[in-house]
């Protein structure tokens, strides 16, 4: 009987020394090294979520210049981001500021 299943082909493969070899050093780098191929993912997945912020930021560096460039260049829009902003006023105003409830 064991020498039937020495025989066996499937068993012949099963028990290849290079097929064991290779089978457990894939093993070795998905699961059980300090670089494996879930971390890397992980990272990999990071780096693309990072990428997005920095592209979200760069547009948003962009729209800032330009409303700073918007509030140097003209009086009227500076008063207005004054007011808008910081609810500045002239001493014989009164500003009433109504608030939004948000549910």
């Amino acid at each position: 009987m064991w020498q039937k299943i020495k025989e066996n082909r499937l068993f012949r493969l099963l028990v290849n020394k290079y097929l064991l070899t290779g089978v457990a050093f894939v093993l070795w780098i998905t699961f059980f090294d300090d670089n494996n191929l879930i971390e890397l993912a992980k990272v990999k997945l990071n780096t693309i979520n990072q990428e997005k912020q920095k592209q979200y930021y760069k547009s948003e560096i962009k729209l800032i210049e330009q409303k700073l460039q918007e509030l140097d260049s003209n009086v009227d829009s500076l008063e207005k981001f004054a007011r808008e902003q910081y609810y500045y006023k002239l001493p014989d105003e009164e500003i009433y500021v109504f608030k939004e409830d948000v549910k």
